[in-house]
Parts: C-alpha cells; sequence; structure tokens
C-alpha cells in the first residue's frame, strides 16, 4: 500500500485547477470562501429556529415589515446586503435578541 502525504495531494490539485483554467486561489480566497460557509451554516440555523416556531418566511417577513426576499437573504447568509438592524429585527421577530460582539487577540466586547 502506498500513502501520499497531505500536502502533496493538496499540491497536485492546485496543479489540476490551474492546468484546467481556473485562478490560483490564495490564502485570502479561501478564507474568504470559509467565512462564506460560516455564514451560510449560521443562517441555515437561524432558518431552523424559524421553522421550529412553526413560522413561515411570509410571517416573518409582516412581523418586520420587509419584504419576503429581505427574510431570503438573512436565512442564505448574504450577511453582505443585510443590516444589523435587519438582522436584530429578524431575530428580534423571533423571540430572541442579538448580540454583535467583537473579538479581539485577548478580548472581546458586545457592540450592539
Amino acid at each position: 500500500m502506498t500513502t501520499t502525504r497531505w500536502d502533496d495531494v493538496k499540491r497536485q490539485a492546485e496543479q489540476a485547477r490551474v492546468a484546467a483554467g481556473h485562478p490560483v486561489r490564495t490564502d485570502a480566497d479561501r478564507e474568504a470562501g470559509q467565512r462564506r460557509l460560516d455564514d451560510e451554516i449560521h443562517a441555515y440555523r437561524l432558518a431552523e429556529v424559524r421553522r421550529s416556531r412553526a413560522l413561515t418566511q411570509r410571517e416573518v417577513a409582516a412581523t418586520m415589515g420587509v419584504s419576503g426576499p429581505r427574510i431570503s437573504d438573512v436565512e442564505r447568509g448574504k450577511l453582505d446586503v443585510v443590516s444589523v438592524s435587519v438582522l436584530r429585527a429578524y431575530v428580534e421577530a423571533l423571540g430572541g435578541r442579538l448580540k454583535v460582539t467583537a473579538e479581539f487577540d485577548d478580548s472581546s466586547y458586545i457592540v450592539a
């Protein structure tokens, strides 16, 4: 049985991507991708809370006074188009309270 080091597998995969004409991914690209994935996971959890409370997107939108697509944006993790006030209203419509925390190396602060 032969083994291959993980670093070699990653290098070969990157070479195959480049050979196929895909752009080279930088560490910044990977970090941005991870942030998008994290946003989608968190948003999915919010949608699970809504469903567990037997609320539809339409009902939450009516409570908030916003359109259905705005709720969809929240629940798909499109945080670049959702303001803190909309996110707060969404969480409150589900009966929760939003906390926004700024995290630094050795401390964190609730900012909203």
